[in-house]
């Protein structure tokens, strides 16, 4: 039976990976509503279903090839009929066409610079008698998604992306190859978004990129003068920023972010490991002394600044003597926040030539080692910061206690509070009684 093109067609996405995805995910779901296709909730009402997907991990790859069995084996013990799946994003880009060889159980096979034209293959695929498999892929660096407004964004920021693709090329990194290279948004394109977010009640934007601090616009306006535009031509009253490279925090860069009070004091700036020698063979471009020069300088220039981290170990080579050198970066930094991972080796990339030497039991022990080491760290930190009086952004309800308030502080301290007549979006001033993880309760004051 021939499927027509109707506005009854319903669409299922479902999001894995990074912030860049959720974005991108926005995007998606602006273009199938502009279509005529109706999103829904539930995949067992689907007609489309679309992972849009992470290739970060090896892990994250797996999770979605079983998500894909586990939905067919649903749609046919309910004797429904069988939707068409779509893998979008990375995944995509990085197996393309070998998607198509798993026992046909994926239709279609999106790229994350051909999303503009997923409606249009819908359409063409759900008016076929068959099912034809589709695949479009490639990278289009003048393509940029711009997505509407969300309605419930994460921790109530929106989500801008300022560019695409990264041209760094740290060794273990997939991204270069999924994303493409570095290509910038038009700053005019970043204002009218952020101006659109405002003028539906918006108070605060998360501009992303996979590298956001090495933004560079047509040779004349870097990431310090885009923040003084965004800050000084919109009506935004919060502004952060994800992710930034070490290589790209320039003195001149946090001597702005220290003026501009829109710009939220909270950094995000990976270090990956704390030994020079291992930095150099992942191309980080940097070393362990000139990062901590780095968190000096910010610590002096923007008041009440906060970092966060990432880091990777058992990356091929890594000795004990190397990872206590990462032990030591924690020490020394003493970061609020760190996510952490054992080295995955990804196919295609330049460390997959390096023999990845490091036993998978001793890269447990080491992230178990990081992880405690960090725990210990932040609640000797925590626990001076008790007392303390902080003013915080009211961004929803607690899960707990039932009255309770989630709130964040401007360097992104997360605060729970009982009680008070609270609404979204409003300051409220909170004395620190506590901390659960990296959560801290307080109490409000008059």
């Amino acid at each position: 039976m021939t499927r027509q093109r109707s506005a009854s067609f319903t669409v299922y996405l479902e999001t894995y990976g990074c912030q860049m995805n959720v974005y991108d995910s926005q995007s998606i779901q602006g273009l199938l509503i502009e279509a005529g296709y109706r999103l829904v909730d539930d995949d067992q009402q689907a007609d489309v279903i679309l992972l849009n997907t992470c290739s970060v991990r090896e892990h994250a790859e797996h999770r979605v090839l079983s998500r894909v069995g586990e939905l067919r084996s649903r749609r046919r013990s309910a004797d429904l009929k069988q939707p068409l799946i779509g893998i979008c994003g990375c995944m995509a880009e990085r197996l393309q066409e070998a998607l198509q060889q798993l026992n046909q159980r994926i239709d279609l096979v999106v790229g994350v610079d051909q999303y503009d034209r997923l409606p249009g293959l819908l359409q063409s695929l759900l008016a076929a008698d068959a099912k034809p498999n589709a695949v479009l892929v490639g990278h289009r660096p003048d393509v940029h998604l711009v997505a509407p407004p969300e309605l419930y964004p994460i921790n109530n920021s929106h989500l801008v992306t300022i560019h695409k693709g990264c041209d760094y090329c740290c060794t273990y990194c997939i991204v270069p190859y999924t994303r493409g290279p570095q290509a910038e948004k038009d700053p005019e394109a970043i204002l009218a978004e952020i101006r659109q977010i405002t003028a539906g009640g918006g108070q605060e934007v998360t501009l992303l990129g996979q590298n956001v601090t090495a933004y560079h616009w047509a040779g004349e306006l870097d990431f310090a003068a885009l923040l003084e535009r965004v800050t000084a031509e919109t009506d935004i009253q919060r502004v952060r920023f994800l992710t930034g490279h070490p290589r790209d925090m320039h003195p001149a860069l946090m001597d702005k972010i220290g003026v501009l009070d829109k710009v939220c004091p909270w950094l995000h700036l990976p270090i990956q490991s704390g030994s020079d020698r291992i930095l150099r063979r992942m191309k980080r471009l940097y070393t362990r002394q000139e990062y901590l020069d780095m968190v000096q300088y910010a610590r002096q220039v923007i008041p009440g600044v906060t970092f966060s981290s990432d880091f990777i170990v058992g990356f091929p080579g890594e000795t004990p003597a190397d990872f206590e050198d990462t032990l030591e970066i924690l020490r020394q930094v003493k970061y609020d926040q760190i996510f952490s991972f054992k080295y995955s080796e990804r196919p295609g990339v330049p460390a997959a030539r390096l023999a990845d030497d490091v036993l998978v039991p001793e890269k447990k022990r080491r992230l178990a080692a990081l992880m405690a080491l960090q725990e210990e760290i932040w609640n000797h930190e925590a626990a001076n910061l008790v007392g303390s009086t902080w003013t915080g952004i009211v961004e929803g309800p607690a899960r707990r206690p039932e009255n309770g308030w989630r709130l964040r502080t401007a360097n992104n301290r997360k605060l729970v509070v009982e009680g008070g007549d609270l609404t979204v979006g409003m300051q409220a001033a909170v004395r620190i009684t506590g901390w659960r993880n990296t959560t801290f309760m307080g109490e409000l004051l008059a």
